[in-house]
């Protein structure tokens, strides 16, 4: 399958004349090519392409003044092949069909092709004006058979053409006008061909304008095809969700951009227990307050144990993982995933993710930044000190966090709370807890806060740098004096917890100005470790990759993928803009929609397989590189001091100097 980057059709190849000198011309020039091997010098006008396709002939041991004689494929080759087309048949046949009436009685045929040059379809004139060929379906007619024509050279240059008689290689083809165009599927990938001949045309009353019919009606078909293909995906990506929550203990919902239901399994059906009578309401209308809901929509961002409370019955709370997903251009959310459960009114959410097991055996990785990374990452975790990740966004920060805490607390709760996916007004109880009545819409039992539920073990604090700025010396108390205190309640609690926090943003100099306060950055920030973006890991990018292969083909019962080649040059040479994270998406991705054991390019997301879009891409990162030296020029002239200038920026002198370097 010939592969065309561009799935609108190319420049077309013409070779076209209605003065019978220039037929001459051409029929003496293919005729000195095979006698001499070489041309007349005047058959400069006729274009490289049908010359090279001439020489092709001639390579092949075709002689042009023989009868054609074309091999046909075998009954079962053919029905193989029947099947394995079926969809292009079925549209290309209903655009043959539609040309029926108008082409009876013409001298005028069409027909389709495979990439291959077999015949598939063809208008039922063509035994009429073709009754020396006997044309059948499962006829290859390609170019090792029949030399230059217009489909074959369609085919070979992935481009429409327009040629008169003398222009075939077979002299038998000689009194024809012909044009065809290559056919693509939604991938850019030549599927096939459409041919249209003028038999025996008379040069005077040539159909030129033939060449535009064909090229529309390829492109017709290509644009249907791209439509069933993309609606038959959606049915399998659809169908595998379904499968998917069918099988799983938690509530499970997929909802659309709108905020309607598309999937709901039976446990998040008994969770909505009025949903099968309002099936066509949002799901915020069965919310007491769809606001963090909303919210996460709204940003693009997941929200993990989020409580919401349901208008059928306010005793009835839920707990709410919702991963928002995206478009392409990632403004916002196209919709969402969401993982539900119910907990009983009286009791409390005492930890979260208290039961992982990573730990840093676990992490994947064995370029010399993750090992180096995780050496240090371990003398650290050997004592309670507060420890700051820095690192773009999708690195795996809490990946870390969560290591660091099972090397040092092996049964001590770990709880995460992120500072950007809630809303302002909202962190401030999330963090501190309540006492009964403290507000208005509060628990009325009251409700511990993530501090509490980090007594004895860590609470990792994700985008620190988002956190409102008349929250931080609030929290800085709570860390200097080891005890916290519930909004509503004169009473402090003593608390004991390591604090891990992390963020992709600089929390010291200009960029940070007035946003964050310096006092709570030095309590937060004892020890510095930095994540190497995923494009700066190498060989790392496959491992993780099979990695996530793996577990999604496990996870979905699906046979395993392995990655082509020409997959893993892509995977290695793209950008990673959004680095692990994006990595695990686009493995996600790859893996539902292969249809093959092996993962091609073409079952990559479009914006990575795209050249086009890794330039735009690395562009950006570019810019972002030379904004940072700028940043870091800027801090060691104010401060005089490389070293002050690393300090200041939370990064180390290495990592100064290397930004410098790479810029």
């Amino acid at each position: 399958m010939r592969k065309n980057n561009k799935t609108q059709l190319a420049k077309p190849i013409v070779l076209t004349s209605c003065d019978p000198e220039v037929w001459k011309q051409v029929s003496e020039a293919k005729q000195t090519l095979i006698d001499t091997g070489s041309l007349p010098k005047y058959a400069d006008f006729i274009p490289r392409e049908i010359i090279s396709m001439w020489e092709r002939s001639i390579k092949y041991g075709i002689k042009y003044d023989d009868p054609i004689v074309v091999p046909h494929l075998s009954d079962e080759e053919l029905s193989i092949l029947k099947e394995r087309k079926k969809l292009f048949i079925d549209v290309a046949t209903e655009f043959i069909e539609e040309f029926q009436e108008i082409l009876e009685g013409t001298d005028f045929t069409m027909s389709i092709t495979d990439e291959n040059g077999v015949f598939l379809s063809k208008t039922k004139n063509s035994d009429r004006i073709w009754p020396q060929l006997n044309m059948q379906i499962g006829d290859i007619w390609n170019e090792k058979y029949v030399g230059c024509t217009a489909h074959t050279t369609a085919l070979a240059f992935n481009r429409p053409v327009q040629m008169i008689g003398p222009a075939n290689f077979y002299k038998f083809l000689e009194s024809n006008l012909s044009s065809a165009a290559p056919i693509f599927n939604e991938y850019g990938d030549t599927i096939g061909s459409i041919r249209l001949i003028q038999r025996n045309a008379e040069i005077s009353k040539l159909m030129t304008h033939t060449l535009g019919w064909v090229t529309s009606v390829a492109s017709a078909i290509t644009s249907q095809m791209k439509l069933l293909r993309r609606d038959k995906r959606l049915k399998l990506m659809n169908s595998t969700l379904k499968a998917t929550f069918a099988h799983v203990e938690d509530g499970y919902i997929s909802i659309d951009e709108a905020g309607y239901i598309i999937n709901i399994n039976k446990e998040a059906e008994k969770l909505l227990s009025s949903y099968k009578d309002n099936s066509k309401k949002t799901i915020y209308s069965f919310l007491q307050d769809p606001e963090p809901l909303q919210n996460s929509m709204k940003t693009g961002r997941a929200l993990m144990e989020q409580p919401l409370c349901l208008k059928s019955d306010e005793t009835q709370k839920i707990f709410a993982d919702i991963e928002p997903f995206h478009g392409d251009k990632r403004k916002h959310a196209q919709g969402a995933i969401i993982r539900i459960k119910k907990k009983a009114a009286n009791t409390r959410f005492e930890q979260s993710n208290a039961n992982t097991n990573i730990t840093f055996d676990r992490i994947i990785g064995k370029c010399q930044a993750i090992e180096t990374l995780k050496d240090t990452a371990k003398l650290v975790s050997k004592t309670p000190i507060n420890v700051l990740l820095l690192g773009e966004s999708g690195t795996g920060k809490e990946v870390f966090a969560q290591a660091i805490h099972n090397y040092y607390y092996k049964t001590g709760p770990f709880v995460a709370i992120n500072c950007a996916a809630i809303p302002a007004n909202l962190i401030e109880s999330e963090l501190f807890g309540y006492e009964p009545g403290a507000f208005t819409g509060a628990d009325k039992a009251g409700r511990k806060g993530k501090i509490e539920m980090a007594n004895g073990g860590t609470l990792f604090l994700d985008e620190i740098g988002d956190m409102p700025l008349e929250l931080q010396p609030v929290l800085l108390r709570v860390l200097e004096e080891k005890r916290v205190t519930r909004i509503g309640s004169s009473r402090s609690i003593p608390v004991d917890f390591r604090v891990i926090s992390a963020t992709n943003k600089p929390m010291c100099g200009s960029l940070m100005g007035k946003q964050f306060r310096q006092d709570l950055y030095y309590r937060l920030s004892v020890v510095n470790l930095e994540m190497p973006p995923l494009r700066e890991r190498g060989s790392d990018i496959l491992l993780l990759a099979d990695h996530f292969i793996r577990n999604t083909c496990g996870n979905f019962n699906m046979p395993a993928r392995v990655l082509t080649p020409e997959t893993e040059k892509i995977l290695t040479e793209y950008p990673w803009p959004g680095n692990v994270r994006q990595l695990q998406n686009a493995m996600m991705y790859a893996v539902t929609v292969s249809s093959e054991h092996e993962i091609h390019p073409k079952d990559l997301p479009s914006d990575i397989a795209s050249p086009a879009n890794t330039v735009t891409v690395t562009g950006k990162l570019d810019a972002v590189k030379g904004m940072e030296k700028d940043i870091i020029l800027k801090t060691i002239k104010d401060l005089g001091s490389a070293k002050e200038a690393a300090r200041q920026l939370g990064i180390s002198r290495a990592t100064l100097y290397r930004k410098i370097k790479e810029s």
